[in-house]
């Protein structure tokens, strides 16, 4: 008999007329080398969040940590006692609303500005060739390739000449050579990710480019728009060396005040404590509520076709 009839022929009934059932495939044994790697990601990971997470609950704790407890040799991340001491200090001892109503403007401002000039000036580099086109795109980028500290001192000058130095106005202007170069960037990408074809048909139907864009292009960008907002906002909520030097008296941001904390004969670290625990419930909020946006942000402008 050959081997293909036997491979064919029915399986032989049990003695007791039941039919014969084939044996269950034993599982797949895991290997040693693929649990190492499983426990080594797991281990990595855990490392990330600790430093990334650490500093931040140790801060948030500390706020609320009583002045004996905070200088201990052997100190306890659960303090023993909880108090609101330092925020009572920061809110009666200075003027800390007037910081981040200061701080919430120029954060605002900065980011729709950039927001919208960086996606009409995306927008236009990604679908139009026009004299000097190259130009921008290599002045956006040679931008980045600079320490911040290096436009300090003419940015300053600039803004001293034109009497806006002390100003929330300055402030934002500073904040815009920041953030415009980036969002412009990254709404570049956004806008090349959306096919052509889709604006082309609309200028079939009668639309203009101005129209098209505004009806086909820019609600396509929604994931775009939150991810740049973002960064936007980030960026000049937490900015501290440009608003430093530029903003003076009653139009100091938050990040700045904080300075103010340490003085030549004493540092108030229960007063810092609290007041950067404030300083970064807004930017861990905003991240929660476009979270969703952020995760599909990072890879969407990078993707095309």
């Amino acid at each position: 008999m050959s081997v293909t009839s036997e491979a064919k022929r029915p399986p032989t009934a049990r003695a007791d007329g039941g039919p014969t059932r084939t044996p269950a495939k034993a599982p797949p044994k895991t290997s040693g080398k693929k649990v190492a790697a499983v426990i080594g990601r797991i281990v990595a990971l855990a490392l990330i969040v600790f430093f990334a997470v650490g500093p931040i609950l140790w801060m948030a704790l500390s706020s609320f940590r009583p002045a004996d407890e905070l200088f201990q040799s052997d100190p306890s991340l659960i303090p023993s006692r909880l108090t609101g001491d330092w925020y009572r200090e920061v809110f009666e001892g200075s003027e800390a609303v007037r910081w981040f109503v200061n701080s919430f403007i120029v954060a605002v401002v900065t980011t729709l500005v950039s927001v919208t000039v960086g996606t009409t000036a995306g927008y236009a580099v990604s679908r139009f060739e026009f004299p000097g086109r190259k130009v921008l795109l290599a002045c956006l980028s040679v931008s980045y390739l600079f320490p911040a500290i290096l436009l300090l001192v003419p940015l300053y000058l600039a803004l001293s000449a034109l009497g806006l130095v002390g100003g929330l106005f300055g402030i934002i202007i500073a904040h815009l050579t920041i953030t415009l170069p980036l969002t412009t960037w990254l709404m570049k990408s956004f806008v090349e990710a959306v096919p052509k074809e889709l604006e082309e048909a609309a200028w079939v139907d009668g639309l203009g480019y101005f129209r098209s864009f505004l009806t086909v292009t820019l609600p396509l960008l929604r994931t775009g728009l939150a991810t740049t907002a973002m960064f936007s906002f980030i960026l000049s909520w937490d900015e501290y060396l440009f608003a430093s030097v530029i903003a003076q008296g009653q139009n100091v941001t938050a990040p700045v005040a904080m300075a103010g904390f340490v003085t030549s004969f004493d540092i108030r670290w229960g007063a810092i404590m609290a007041l950067s625990t404030l300083v970064t419930i807004p930017v861990v909020g905003l991240f929660f509520v476009l979270q969703r946006y952020y995760e599909k942000g990072l890879t969407a402008g990078s993707v095309k076709g």
